[in-house]
C-alpha cells in the first residue's frame, strides 16, 4: 500500500451548484446572472486545495449513483488519488445562491444517501492507509443513517495509529468528536457559537470559548471569522490574523482551503504563526474565487507573508 501523508475523508459528498442573482428576494422570482456546478464535499475540497503542496495525499469516503461516479472521474482526471466506496442511492446536490449586491451566500443542502453496508467497506479502506499516514482530515456532514459519534470513533481509531486528526464538522458531530481529543478543529464563528450554546460578541469571548475546548485536550483550535480573519489558540498561545482585502467571489470552499493548509502545516511541523498565515491566506484567496474553486498552493504560499498577525487586544 502506497504511503499517503494526508488522508481526507468525505462521507457525504455532493455536487455544488452555485447561482448568482442581482439581489436575492425570498418569495419572489429571482433571475440568475450566472451558474456553475462543481464537485463538492468538504474533504474533497481539502484534497483539491492540497494539489501542488509537495505532500502525498489520498481522498477517500463514500459516493453513490451517477453523481458519485462523476466525482470519482473528476478526481482521477485531476490527478488526485482517491479510494471511494460506493453506496446505494444518489449523491446529493447542494444549491448555493450568491447575492451579488451584498455578497451573502444562501445554501440549500440536501440530506444525502444512506451509507448502509458501504461504511464497513470504507473503514476497511481507511485501515489500509492509516498505518503510514501522518494526518487524517474528517470534515463535513455525514449520511443520515450514521451515528453522530462517527467522527469520535474515527478519531479514536486514527489516534491508535499515532495519526493526528483534524476535525471540521458542526453540531453533534463536532461536539462528540471533541470527546476523542483530535489534534485540531476549525469551526467558523457560527459553529463555535452552536457548540458553546450562546452568541460570542467579542474577541475575548471567542478566545475563552476556544481555550475551554483546548483544555479538553484539543491541541489547536482555529476559529475562522471571514473578513475579520481568524483566531488561533494553541496551549497558552493566542494569535489573531488580519487578511488582505479582496473582492469576494464565493466563500463556499474558503474553510476547506484553510483545513488543507492546516493539514499541510501539521505534516511539516510549522510554527503557530506560519500555520496561521498559511491558513488565512488560503481562506482569503479562495473566497475571491467563484463557486467552490480553491486557490492554488503556489498562490497561497506567495501571499502568506501579507497576512498580519497580532495578539488580540481583547483577552479573557
Amino acid at each position: 500500500m502506497k504511503k499517503y501523508s494526508i488522508i481526507t475523508v468525505t462521507l457525504n459528498p455532493c455536487m455544488d451548484k452555485t447561482v448568482q442573482v442581482e439581489r436575492f428576494e425570498t418569495g419572489q422570482t429571482n433571475r440568475v446572472l450566472s451558474a456553475r456546478t462543481d464537485v463538492g464535499g468538504k474533504g474533497i475540497n481539502v484534497a483539491r486545495a492540497l494539489r501542488g503542496c509537495g505532500e502525498s495525499f489520498v481522498a477517500t469516503g463514500l459516493v453513490a449513483g451517477v453523481y458519485g461516479r462523476k466525482i470519482v472521474d473528476y478526481l482521477e482526471q485531476s490527478d488526485i488519488q482517491c479510494a471511494f466506496c460506493e453506496a446505494e442511492g444518489e449523491t446529493r446536490v447542494n444549491l448555493k445562491i450568491l447575492d451579488a449586491q451584498t455578497g451573502v451566500m444562501t445554501e440549500l443542502n440536501e440530506i444525502g444517501f444512506n451509507a448502509g453496508d458501504a461504511y464497513q467497506d470504507f473503514t476497511k479502506t481507511l485501515m489500509q492507509f492509516l498505518p503510514e499516514a501522518d494526518v487524517l482530515v474528517l470534515s463535513g456532514s455525514i449520511p443520515p443513517d450514521l451515528s453522530t459519534s462517527v467522527y469520535r470513533d474515527l478519531t479514536v481509531l486514527a489516534t491508535s495509529f499515532g495519526v493526528k486528526t483534524i476535525l471540521d464538522a458542526d453540531g453533534a458531530c463536532l461536539r462528540e468528536g471533541i470527546e476523542a481529543k483530535p489534534y485540531a478543529i476549525k469551526p467558523n464563528l457560527r459553529e463555535l457559537e452552536t457548540l458553546v450554546g450562546h452568541e460570542l460578541t467579542s474577541d475575548a469571548q471567542i478566545i475563552a470559548a476556544a481555550q475551554d475546548i483546548a483544555a479538553q485536550g484539543v491541541k489547536l483550535v482555529c476559529v475562522s471569522m471571514g473578513e475579520h480573519g481568524a483566531i488561533f489558540v494553541r496551549d497558552t498561545f493566542v494569535v489573531q490574523t488580519i487578511p488582505f482585502p479582496i473582492e469576494v467571489g464565493s466563500a463556499a470552499a474558503a474553510g476547506d482551503s484553510m483545513v488543507a493548509m492546516l493539514s499541510y502545516a501539521a505534516v511539516r511541523g510549522l510554527t503557530l504563526l506560519e500555520t496561521a498565515r498559511l491558513m488565512t491566506a488560503a481562506g482569503t484567496l479562495t473566497a475571491s474565487l467563484p463557486g467552490t474553486q480553491v486557490a492554488s498552493f503556489d498562490d497561497i504560499l506567495a501571499r502568506a507573508d501579507e497576512i498580519e498577525t497580532a495578539i488580540p487586544e481583547e483577552m479573557p
